[in-house]
């Protein structure tokens, strides 16, 4: 498995395939291993890296004293762009979404498409002042950020569990798996408070010019739900799927319907001009 430096983070990633880059960026308390069934699904066409985060899989955690911030994250993907010399496509899913979506913001002019699987850019309800939608976040990201502030990590995973993919089938994951997704969740917490800090909003958007595709589950939160509708409001070149009966976690339990609107999305943009040579 190659890793790369990148300041004081030693970025571990896969590197699989061949043909067009596409950097896919997985989501909160997981790591590139989400990727699996898409990478086997893209790479006889194209080339996927797919990154760990900061402090998830083997890339170098995060120090619990120092706040986190979009850039930090960021700066490891600009470092996987910068190691191709052509245009390359990037996709996320959920805090892997809302990075790809800011990254997109300075990297437009090296990107052919972007997709984005659930973005949680969940600052868009607080500044948009929908109250329902932020009331549902900000009282989970509350109580997220307390309970491991108080060390209490088991309740941190009960609670954004439940919330994303229903207590039972959070109860039936084999214990191995819940104690890793335990394990993350300080991490998780530093991620809840960027949404608190954030003041990316909109208009940020409204002039970018990579071609994206929005994927929603039709059975998602109701605040995962609206992001994406203020998102596919504001983006000038945005298609929109919807995959039928999926939560969150489409890629991976409705990944056969998810990977083939990926796939047609980059092929359709695999031979396209980078965003900044589109009028």
């Amino acid at each position: 498995m190659p890793e790369l430096k990148v300041g004081e983070i030693t970025l571990a990633y896969t590197d699989v395939g061949a043909g067009p880059a596409v950097i896919l960026v997985h989501g909160s308390a997981t790591n590139r291993k989400q990727w699996r069934p898409m990478i086997e699904h893209l790479s006889g066409r194209f080339r996927c890296l797919a990154p760990d985060l900061i402090g998830y899989g083997r890339t170098t955690g995060w120090p619990a004293d120092r706040k986190l911030a979009a850039e930090d994250e960021i700066r490891l993907i600009a470092a996987l762009v910068e190691l191709f010399d052509g245009p390359v496509h990037l996709v996320g899913h959920s805090y892997g979404g809302s990075l790809c979506l800011e990254a997109a913001l300075t990297l437009s002019a090296r990107l052919r498409s972007l997709t984005l699987i659930e973005p949680v850019a969940f600052q868009l309800l607080r500044l948009e002042r929908d109250e329902e939608a932020w009331a549902e976040i900000e009282d989970l990201a509350t109580r997220h950020i307390r309970f491991a502030r108080e060390g209490r990590l088991a309740a941190c995973a009960d609670a954004m569990m439940a919330y994303w993919i229903g207590a039972p089938a959070w109860s039936a994951m084999p214990a191995e798996m819940r104690a890793a997704v335990t394990a993350t969740m300080p991490k998780v917490a530093a991620e809840w408070q960027m949404a608190f800090d954030s003041t990316v909003g909109l208009s940020a958007f409204i002039g970018m010019k990579t071609p994206t595709l929005l994927i929603r589950g039709t059975h998602t939160t109701l605040a995962a739900h609206r992001v994406v509708d203020l998102l596919a409001g504001a983006l000038p070149r945005c298609d929109r799927v919807e995959i039928d009966g999926a939560g969150h976690m489409s890629q991976l339990t409705h990944a056969a319907e998810v990977n083939a609107a990926v796939a047609a999305h980059l092929e359709r943009h695999a031979n396209g001009a980078a965003a900044k040579d589109v009028a």
